[in-house]
């Protein structure tokens, strides 16, 4: 007799529910089903960076199950061949550690390595590998709910640090970084609201400006708020972090608007009243960076879909993220090449002082996440997404900094703006168009 739950339609369907548990927390909630297991040769759990001597695996069951619940850890640099294994006793055998839930509740003692080593979790029985296996009274096919705790010993020794060591430091960072945004906002404020109010020729500048920062400090604040609560009970608020990821979206649109405006020239005088949209339609060049803005955005979307966790920055665990930082690249280069050209003709001084720092702020903006993508890549896999993160936002913070100084300079933007016939990064002598001043 051949287990019932073999079904295209069920599988599908425990899918989707297995799905919706917040399985990227590391305290998993979710029930073990052997249609799962079938379905993927084990059911993936989670993934977690353990280290020290008490580092443990907590679980309560509803129900131990007629037929043995396991759970099989595979160390990260294992995970790849495994995760390819054409058979699902291949996949089983590279465990490094399988334990038997014997008990409702119980726990397991993580093996200790000298350095912190990154763990995968998954769940088989005894029908996983078997789909033929006939059922028995006494054995039968385990749909077993779960709650699963993943701790690593405190500063005392204690096993009480939901956080893996992917993770420690990064609430303090965004408490750091949320702080630091809300003493600047106070402090200059009130100086570019005054300045935007004023409706000069730098007011898209400034708007852009304000809406990226603004957005980047609302990120930091939700993930301040989800990974203090994170640090509590090991789940946070997965909503919170959904949104946060939302917020970086928009900040990077916003800022890729805002030098795609002054590439041609939207934001330098005061007396254009055309439509951005009019122009857009018109002109080749604001439609290549627009068609690769688009790109960067499914990118992104891609990426986050293909990672089973929730992350800001994570390229270096995909393919769609590897396409990303290829793509801030190409970007780069574009601006790059085009800010070149523009200041090889330039005799002025100061023009060419305005473009050296506007470059400069352009560089930073975009190469920041490539480049610390790759220099990652020195340092141990638990390490490089706190790394590429705090690196990241802070170097984007950065820049637009050295934008509001440049841009509130009236030695470097005002004289620029007011006297200038070519216009920074202008893109038509490279694709044909009208000049404009």
């Amino acid at each position: 007799m051949l287990i019932r739950t073999d079904s295209t339609w069920q599988i599908l369907s425990l899918a989707i529910l297995s799905s919706m548990s917040p399985s990227f927390a590391k305290t998993i909630q979710g029930t073990f089903t052997t249609a799962l297991a079938q379905a993927s040769f084990g059911q993936y759990l989670t993934s977690f960076c353990f280290h020290g001597e008490t580092a443990e695996i907590r679980y309560i069951l509803n129900t131990t199950g007629q037929t043995p619940p396991k759970i099989y850890l595979f160390l990260h640099e294992d995970w790849p061949e495994a995760a390819e294994a054409k058979t699902c006793e291949d996949k089983l055998e590279r465990a490094r550690v399988v334990f038997e839930l014997v008990n409702v509740t119980g726990k397991y003692v993580v093996s200790h390595f000298k350095y912190p080593r990154i763990w995968h979790v998954l769940y088989a029985d005894g029908y996983t590998c078997s789909p033929g296996r006939p059922v028995t009274p006494v054995e039968q096919p385990n749909y077993i709910q779960y709650d699963l705790q993943l701790v690593n010993p405190d500063s005392l020794g204690n096993p009480t640090e939901h956080f893996s060591d992917e993770e420690t430091g990064l609430l303090r960072f965004y408490q750091l970084l949320t702080v630091a945004y809300f003493v600047l906002s106070c402090i200059f404020g009130p100086q570019i609201w005054q300045a935007m109010s004023k409706h000069g020729p730098m007011q898209l500048v400034l708007q852009l400006l304000t809406a990226s920062m603004g957005l980047q400090a609302v990120l930091a604040f939700f993930m301040m708020v989800h990974l203090h609560r994170y640090a509590r009970d090991g789940m946070g608020y997965p909503s919170y972090e959904l949104m946060a990821e939302f917020f970086d979206v928009l900040s990077q649109f916003a800022m890729l608007y805002m030098l795609l405006s002054l590439s041609l020239g939207w934001t330098l005088g005061s007396s254009h009243k055309s439509s951005h949209l009019d122009i857009i339609r018109k002109k080749p060049a604001a439609k290549v960076v627009g068609v690769l803005a688009v790109i960067q955005g499914f990118l992104f979307l891609w990426e986050q879909y293909q990672d089973r966790e929730h992350r800001l920055y994570h390229a270096h665990r995909s393919h769609a993220g590897a396409a990303l930082v290829v793509l801030r690249i190409l970007l780069a280069s574009l601006f790059a090449w085009n800010l070149y050209t523009t200041v090889a003709k330039q005799r002025s001084a100061l023009k060419k002082d305005f473009y050296s720092s506007f470059t400069k702020s352009c560089m930073l903006w975009f190469l920041c996440y490539p480049v610390f993508v790759i220099f990652s890549w020195i340092f141990s896999e638990y390490l490089r997404y706190k790394l590429v993160t705090m690196g990241v936002v802070l170097c984007q913070s950065a820049a637009v900094i050295m934008l509001y100084r440049l841009f509130f300079s009236r030695s470097l933007y005002w004289e620029v703006s007011a006297l200038s016939s070519t216009l920074p990064l202008r893109l038509d002598k490279s694709f044909s168009l009208k000049s404009y001043s």
